[in-house]
């Protein structure tokens, strides 16, 4: 998602679950940025095999999920405001040219 202080908010993640209606994974290991190139480099020179990484679950197991909790109709009028308030930040980015 982010940087590291926003995959550690609770509350970021409760946002963004009810906002999309989905479950959202924050992933057990929140410094994926730096997992994720050692694992690229890894791969590149054989060290493991993308079976080695994936297939473990391990991950999975401490991963934690975040469940929409918005009904339909209240989700529906969070993402309606949401959507203004970016929409305003584009108008005033437009003031400034």
């Amino acid at each position: 998602m982010a940087g590291d202080h926003v995959v550690q908010s609770y509350s970021v993640f409760v946002l963004v679950a009810d906002l999309l209606g989905n479950p959202v994974v924050r992933p057990a290991d929140i410094e994926t940025t730096a997992l994720g190139a050692a694992f690229a480099a890894g791969l590149a020179v054989g060290i493991w095999t993308e079976d080695e990484i994936f297939d473990s679950g391990e991950k999975v197991k401490l991963a934690t999920t975040f469940y929409p909790a918005l009904d339909e109709e209240r989700r529906n009028k969070k993402v309606e405001s949401w959507c203004k308030a970016v929409s305003r930040t584009f108008d005033l980015a437009d003031l400034s040219l």
